[in-house]
């Protein structure tokens, strides 16, 4: 239905941008004929012998000249936001039919270092649960994407945001529109390049903004931005008609004097302001969608009252500061701009206009662009409970359970997607999950673990039903060693075990799931870590699962063990070829596949 839906949109909003680029072919033929007819009639009418006709003739060129431009413009605009439309939608549709691992924007450069859970979860990254759900654009939507996804919120506040979360994924129209304004904030990937492109970072012109204006304080400078133009004008009006070009000279030098006092000050604020005018100024549209927004949830009402908080909406303040950035950016016209700055102090009266605005609105703009980060990171979670209908929303308690029914892995197309029932149902309980190769072991862990970090970001889960307390999520399952670092694969993942064990001694339950543990030494050793490890984590209330080849894992002392839940996988061999169902059966394997393996790809050696 969804990609019936997306599909249908997509050429849609295709055919509005060809139709709006033919338009505005035409208008752009038209626009250059009534500049040649101006420029013809305008010669005629001066050498010509007809000089009233054709003056009238390239007067109303120059008038149709002017429209067409205007509209022109307008129509380039439409042809853009259609295209963005159908670009939203072509995204929404690579989700749905399981490409979304093309699409571009995957948060690789936010994945931090040595977080307990972000790379075995596969949480940022190519082919990761940030490229299968975001819609976020802006550097701020992004990194509030992250932010939800790697720092588990609170009971209470996952459950403000997952009642946002449910009203705004019904709004298809309000998502998609602020998807598509906010694609016209970072550049087209070009063709042949790398398709990750970063939105452009709004944080130098932040800075500019929340800093105190500089011009301002300094009186003198504010009234000779007023007084030396005037005379500067008059002295060159007097130099031109009186013939004494020293009437001029006093004037102009006192011109250059204070363009070279304020050089650095007005560089400084160019630099800061025309750099990011124009995606700067596209955030206006964004904010005011927000503005607008007709959703009254608890926390749309209040993102919606902290923009309308101060002296003017913040979509007319960026109207205002495009205009006063639109003046300075005369600094770009190497030509004019010499010439207009010494005559009226063009630099200074520009950046004394946006100081004015900066005391005004500055120091409320980095809570605007929090706002519109805010919004993307709820719409990503939104559209993903839009496009899944099967998944449900869990539920948040305060015990220390981990109960689901049908929980599969969100990240695995839904064709192929096999479902499963977990039951941790207190503090100190675990799984401990046995199978042979490919079995579906880890794919296991991997959705309860992104199931527990999509809870608490508010979002939908990938179940059909769940019930949850707030944990520590930390994980086990990919280990790397480093050459650079000289850490080997066993040092890496005993340091990776020690902080999930450390974590089970801190305040606040533990969830843990590891993967194969200690699989880089011996079998003895191996064993008799891994069962102290998981007695443990199981002493101090922790709770979640361990997956194993290793069946001496199970030898645990008769009270942990009653604490323990034995599951596995099988697989099956029918004609030469190993299957696998990827259902959780009650009890410990019976065998492992490594031989039977070994053996199919050819390898002869004795099963026995």
């Amino acid at each position: 239905m969804r990609e019936g839906l997306y599909r249908e949109r997509a050429e849609r909003f295709g055919k509005e941008a060809e139709a709006w680029a033919a338009r505005s072919r035409l208008v752009s033929n038209l626009r250059g004929l009534a500049f040649v007819v101006m420029i013809a009639a305008g010669a005629t009418a001066i050498f010509g012998s007809a000089p009233a006709v054709a003056g009238g003739i390239a007067l109303a060129a120059a008038v149709a000249f002017a429209v067409l431009v205007i509209w022109h413009a307008r129509v380039i605009d439409a042809e853009a936001v259609a295209t963005r439309y159908a670009r939203v939608n072509h995204n929404a549709l690579a989700r749905v039919t399981g490409r979304w691992r093309t699409l571009p924007e995957d948060g690789a450069e936010l994945k931090p270092s040595g977080h307990p859970y972000a790379e075995d979860l596969d949480v940022l990254g190519h082919a990761s649960l940030f490229q299968r759900i975001n819609v976020a654009h802006t550097r701020y939507g992004q990194e509030r994407l992250a932010e939800l996804l790697l720092t588990p919120s609170s009971a209470e506040e996952a459950s403000t945001r997952r009642g946002s979360v449910e009203s705004l994924a019904a709004e298809l129209e309000l998502r998609q529109r602020f998807e598509a304004l906010s694609l016209g904030i970072a550049p087209e990937p070009k063709p042949g390049r790398d398709r990750r492109v970063r939105p452009p970072d709004p944080e130098p012109l932040l800075l500019w903004a929340e800093s105190e204006p500089e011009l301002e304080k300094r009186p003198l400078i504010v009234a000779a931005a007023f007084v030396v133009p005037l005379i500067t004008i008059a002295g060159l009006i007097a130099a031109w008609h009186f013939g004494k070009i020293y009437w001029f000279t006093l004037p102009f030098l006192i011109a250059v004097a204070l363009i070279s006092a304020t050089r650095n000050v007005t560089a400084r604020v160019f630099t800061a302001v025309s750099s990011t005018e124009g995606a700067f100024l596209r955030y206006g549209g964004l904010l005011e969608v927000l503005e607008k927004m007709p959703l009254e949830t608890q926390l749309f009402s209040s993102l919606r009252d902290r923009l309308l908080g101060g002296p003017s909406r913040p979509s007319a303040a960026m109207q205002e500061f495009s205009g006063k950035v639109g003046w300075f950016d005369l600094r770009h016209n190497g030509l004019i701009h010499p010439v207009i700055n010494v005559l009226l102090l063009w630099d200074i009266h520009c950046v004394l206009g946006l100081e004015r605005w900066q005391r005004r609105h500055g120091k409320a703009a980095r809570g605007w662009f929090k706002a519109i980060g805010e919004f993307e990171a709820l719409s990503s979670l939104a559209g993903l409970a839009h496009d899944e209908p099967d998944f449900s929303f869990p539920e948040l308690t305060e015990s220390t359970e981990f109960t689901g029914v049908g929980i599969g892995h969100p990240l695995i197309d839904s064709g192929q997607r096999v479902a499963n029932d977990i039951a941790l149902p207190q503090a100190g309980t675990a799984l401990l999950v046995t199978g042979s190769n490919m079995s579906g072991k880890s794919t296991l862990l991997r959705a309860m673990g992104l199931a527990a970090v999509m809870a608490y970001a508010g979002g939908p889960v990938c179940a059909t039903r769940l019930r949850l307390g707030r944990f520590q999520v930390c994980t086990s399952v990919r280990v790397s060693d480093s050459l650079e670092q000289g850490v080997s694969h066993f040092y890496a993942e005993i340091n990776k075990l020690k902080s999930v064990v450390d974590a089970s001694h801190r305040k606040g339950a533990a969830f843990f799931l590891l993967d194969e543990i200690l699989h880089g030494t011996n079998s003895r050793e191996r064993q008799i870590g891994a069962r102290w490890i998981m007695s443990e984590l199981i002493r101090h209330g922790a709770i979640g699962a361990v997956s194993t080849h290793d069946m001496g894992l199970c030898e645990l002392s008769p009270e942990l063990m009653a604490r323990v839940t034995l599951v596995h996988f099988r697989e099956n061999v029918e004609d030469g070829k190993m299957t696998f169902d990827y259902k959780l059966r009650p009890g410990p394997v019976s065998a492992g596949n490594a031989l039977r393996l070994m053996n199919l790809i050819g390898l002869e050696v004795p099963l026995e």
